[in-house]
């Protein structure tokens, strides 16, 4: 008895056209919008089509470098920090002496010859109060809003000294870089107000701080502080002498005074 076989169909198939595009012809391809299950878009009654694009910042296209003259050769200057220790301090005590405000010190010390911040963040918070301000402006970072008569200068090395009136060097603390401009300012003398470099979990500014978390303990021990050292190491080589204003500062590298021996110089 012959056994049944399975009959084997043969399926003939045209064979497919071959696409001779290249790989960037092929994405030029016009695609169909992207599709999105985002549930607040749906409750917000907003369609939930979406086109893919590019969010990336616009090109800030050439930046134009600012330098800092010799404004106050031979004079003290103070420069102005945000610790704790200066908490109930009068500012109008440094009307008439000359000042550098970091950050929000500034609304406090209105009267401040300079203000100075590293962290481009600063201007974007406080925009209106740094747009009111009449004295001077330095940063190291340039913005898209910034207006005209915000100066900018290079970043430089992290430690020691910029020569260059164009660069700060910069201790990745805007403290560190504002000594820095107080030395292109021309000052023999720099008093340290606020510089308390610690943050012990209770109190991290004079004032009411900024809409992000304060640096812990760890960042100044490892980060801020290490490189104060050749700072002074440095300005001492050059007759300049730094004073720290803040009894329980973290800072020791500077000789330590109290607020009223501050006051004293002139």
């Amino acid at each position: 008895m012959q056994k049944n076989r399975r009959q084997i169909r043969k399926i003939i198939q045209e064979p497919k056209s071959i696409d001779h595009r290249t790989n960037i012809q092929r994405r030029n391809i016009d695609r169909a919008p992207v599709r999105t299950t985002n549930n607040q878009a749906i409750a917000a009654n907003v369609s939930k089509t979406m086109h893919l694009r590019n969010a990336a910042q616009p090109s800030l296209g050439k930046i134009d470098y600012s330098v800092v003259n010799r404004l106050y050769p031979g004079e003290t200057i103070y420069i102005i920090g945000g610790g704790p220790s200066l908490k109930e301090f009068d500012f109008n005590l440094l009307r008439g002496r000359r000042t550098i405000a970091i950050n929000k010190a500034v609304i406090y010390a209105w009267h401040a010859d300079i203000l100075y911040w590293t962290d481009s963040r600063f201007y974007t918070w406080f925009k209106n109060e740094v747009d009111n301000y009449q004295g001077l402006k330095f940063t190291l970072k340039a913005g898209s809003q910034y207006t005209k008569d915000i100066n900018i200068l290079k970043k430089g090395k992290p430690y020691g000294i910029e020569e260059d009136p164009g660069t700060l060097a910069h201790g990745f603390n805007s403290g560190y870089a504002a000594i820095n401009l107080a030395y292109h300012l021309g000052a023999y003398k720099i008093i340290l107000l606020g510089f308390d470099m610690c943050n012990d979990g209770t109190e991290t500014h004079f004032h009411d701080g900024y809409p992000t978390i304060a640096a812990g303990n760890q960042i100044y021990t490892d980060k801020f502080l290490p490189g104060f050292k050749q700072l002074h190491s440095e300005l001492k080589a050059k007759n300049v002498d730094v004073l720290n204003a803040s009894s329980y500062s973290r800072l020791n590298v500077f000789p330590k005074i109290t607020i009223e021996q501050a006051l004293s110089f002139r």
